[in-house]
């Protein structure tokens, strides 16, 4: 295992240079002495672990572990593992076979065990309070760069490690950017505030979207009660043997229905864990069925060129008998 994420999940460790080496009488883990006291206290049930010296390279020493097992066939993570790299273990391991493989530990992650699904519900309870102390000291002469300073410390304040992802904060027209990126503009006389935020916690991660009203017009309150409708209708179809693509054509109907069919140009979700962005997805294309121990967000959104956009989104667990909305106690009525 080449992939940070993955060899986190697998061993605990969360130094920034770890290899694992699976085999089926066990695992080893690789780093480098920078890291040999983080993994005696991050991974205390770990037996066997290899520090390769100063001038050893890493495709060295998985050839020196490797060679130990006789084996024919080395497996790779196509999707973390460069090019460059996989050339230098081949060159390493000349009789060896190395063999790309994909998602085979994501599978795994899919579904979340109970200390899993604590993290998160942690990390959106910080989330949650760092946008409610945000709120209150929210005035009019901020830009949108401030009230992301203020949101992300504010999340590091209520225990957080780190942000899920890169703050979205979005001020009236700039709303109808999904993934705006926060600039000096004011707040100050804009209809709306799209926020969206999340924090890290115990490496598990949240992620929330709620729109701020400020000018509560007639046609902000049609889009937004519309964009709300659809999620709402998404989240009750959510239970074990559906599809993300079934779900997400429930939400992307209610908004078809309504006229906005083409504003809404992205996937309805997707799975949060150790990533903000995991598998499965609720997207069009997605066949995976989902299964209980899966926590989706589920984020219909409208988003009108020159006037502005409406995303909310919901972290949502799937439990045996349909699901449970995690992130509950943050308001999302209209004005709220």
């Amino acid at each position: 295992m080449t992939s940070p994420v993955n060899v986190r999940y697998l061993s605990g460790f969360t130094g920034g240079d770890g290899t694992l080496l699976l085999r089926r009488d066990g695992a080893t883990l690789l780093s480098d002495g920078r890291f040999t006291l983080q993994i005696e206290e991050e991974c205390s049930e770990l037996n066997d672990v290899y520090i390769r010296s100063g001038n050893e390279t890493m495709a060295t020493a998985v050839a020196h572990v490797f060679g130990k097992s006789k084996s024919g066939r080395l497996g790779v993570e196509a999707e973390s593992l460069t090019l460059a790299e996989s050339e230098r273990l081949a060159e390493k391991l000349p009789k060896t076979t190395i063999v790309p493989t994909k998602d085979v530990v994501e599978t795994f992650r899919q579904i979340k065990d109970k200390s899993e699904i604590d993290a998160i519900r942690k990390a959106i309870d910080v989330a949650a309070a760092a946008f409610a102390d945000s709120r209150l000291i929210l005035h009019r002469d901020h830009t949108e760069i401030e009230f992301r300073n203020e949101i992300e410390y504010r999340m590091r304040l209520h225990g957080a490690e780190d942000k899920s992802f890169s703050t979205i904060i979005a001020a009236g027209p700039r709303a109808a950017l999904p993934h705006a990126v926060p600039t000096s503009q004011r707040i100050d006389g804009q209809p709306m505030l799209l926020v969206d935020w999340g924090a890290a916690v115990n490496g598990y991660m949240s992620d929330l979207t709620r729109v701020i009203v400020f000018s509560p017009t007639k046609k902000l309150r049609t889009v937004y009660e519309t964009v709300l409708k659809a999620q709402l209708a998404a989240i009750a179809a959510i239970k074990p043997g559906k599809t993300g693509a079934e779900i997400d054509a429930v939400a992307r109907n209610v908004i078809k229905d309504a006229g906005f069919g083409k504003h809404f140009n992205h996937g309805l979700g997707h799975s949060i864990g150790l990533q903000v962005h995991e598998s499965p997805r609720l997207r069009c294309d997605h066949s995976t069925v989902l299964k209980p121990g899966m926590v989706l967000t589920v984020e219909p959104g409208i988003y009108l060129k020159d006037w502005g956009g409406v995303r909310i989104e919901d972290d949502v667990l799937v439990t045996k008998t349909g699901c449970e909305v995690l992130s509950r106690q943050v308001p999302k009525h209209f004005g709220s």
